[in-house]
């Protein structure tokens, strides 16, 4: 229970800590976050390739797991060695999901309104809000890129502020077990008969 207590506030303290640099220094932030995204990419397709070898004689789709992992490394080494060119995958990436959600949003809405409930408006809003959002941050990559990379120091920090309130949760559990176990084991006074000691 001590070395989780420990972890907990260690891992607290320094994800606060990194929490609280991105979001003071968020074009870094996400820089650094573009250029992780190409080398997780780039160990995967390693790890693809590896496997996709190694399987050529018992797997049949072998040979499209190889081709994969060649492009998936193609890829990794370009995000990995070109910033410029992972901070652009990354905000392109973002920008297309933010607006698939909102045309997603939009057209649900419809599907409400036939279903005859009363707020539809309201999702149609929040989808067009999307839609306009997404197409905004392909258009300013740079503001783009800086919102992001306070998302991701919020993130962080609320990873971290997640860990503390656990601790004291954790705390506060073990000294109820604790209190529990020490009510069990003890004795009552009242329980005792007098009549059994003068006896004895």
């Amino acid at each position: 229970m001590k070395r989780i207590n420990i972890y907990l506030i260690i891992t607290a303290v320094l994800l606060i800590a990194l929490g609280v640099v991105c979001i003071f220094n968020p074009g870094e932030s996400f820089v650094s976050a573009a250029w992780l995204l190409g080398v997780i990419i780039l160990v995967s397709g390693l790890s693809s390739l590896i496997f996709g070898l190694r399987a050529q004689a018992f797997l049949p789709n072998a040979g499209s797991t190889t081709l994969l992992a060649m492009f998936q490394i193609i890829v990794g080494l370009m995000l990995a060695t070109d910033i410029l060119a992972s901070e652009l995958a990354l905000i392109v990436v973002f920008s297309m999901w933010v607006i698939f959600e909102g045309v997603s949003l939009a057209v649900l809405s419809i599907d409400y309104r036939r279903s005859g409930y009363n707020r539809w408006w309201l999702m149609m809003v929040l989808g067009v809000c999307s839609i306009v959002f997404g197409f905004l941050a392909l258009r300013e990559p740079e503001y783009t890129g800086t919102f992001l990379g306070i998302l991701l120091g919020l993130g962080i920090l609320a990873n971290g502020i997640i860990r503390i309130v656990a601790f004291f949760g954790l705390r506060r559990i073990h000294n109820r077990l604790r209190d529990l176990k020490e009510s069990a084991t003890a004795t009552p006074i009242d329980d005792i008969n007098p009549s059994k000691i003068e006896e004895s």
